[in-house]
């Protein structure tokens, strides 16, 4: 004789339950969004059987920053720096809004560092002398010494007329 199931008991609870109207609304939104908890849920296991190697992913990141800051102790070392920044809001805020740092202004700048360097490595270290003032005379007619000067003219024509300018 097999035992056959009380089919009726477990039906009525579960009857009463779809009897609810909460339970009902309930249900009609998950069959609504079923593509989509099919697609979270899919998501979901894709994200934890991936788990291991994002950890290792983020741990790896991590070390590569220490490296590049030059361990724990240069994270450390930055932060006075990051605050130090953040109480000058303003000022930073001013210079990245004015025009010293437009294009334009910044490869000028580029340009004025290059030959710098470049007169700087000719004279370090070594005795020079520039000669009288026929030898200074003689240098004004070189092309690159008049564009300089030319740069020179013209940049304190532009910097007396801003500065008249602001004083007033």
């Amino acid at each position: 004789m097999t035992a056959i199931p009380d089919i009726r008991n477990e039906t009525d609870a579960l009857s009463a339950m779809l009897a609810d109207p909460e339970i009902r609304e309930s249900l009609a939104v998950i069959v609504a969004n079923a593509p989509a908890l099919a697609a979270i849920a899919s998501v979901s296991v894709a994200f934890i059987e991936r788990g291991p190697e994002i950890a290792d992913n983020i741990n790896d990141a991590v070390l590569e920053l220490r490296e590049q800051a030059g361990g724990a102790e240069g994270i450390g070392k930055a932060l006075p720096l990051v605050s130090a920044l953040g109480e000058r809001t303003d000022s930073i805020t001013g210079l990245l809004d004015s025009p010293v740092l437009q294009p334009e202004v910044v490869e000028v700048i580029g340009r004025v560092g290059a030959a710098a360097k470049t007169a700087d490595e000719a004279t370090r270290g070594t005795n020079q002398t520039v000669g009288g003032i026929f030898s200074i005379l003689g240098k004004l007619k070189d092309p690159n010494t008049q564009h300089a000067l030319a740069f020179l003219f013209a940049f304190a024509e532009a910097f007396g007329a801003n500065q008249a300018a602001s004083s007033k």
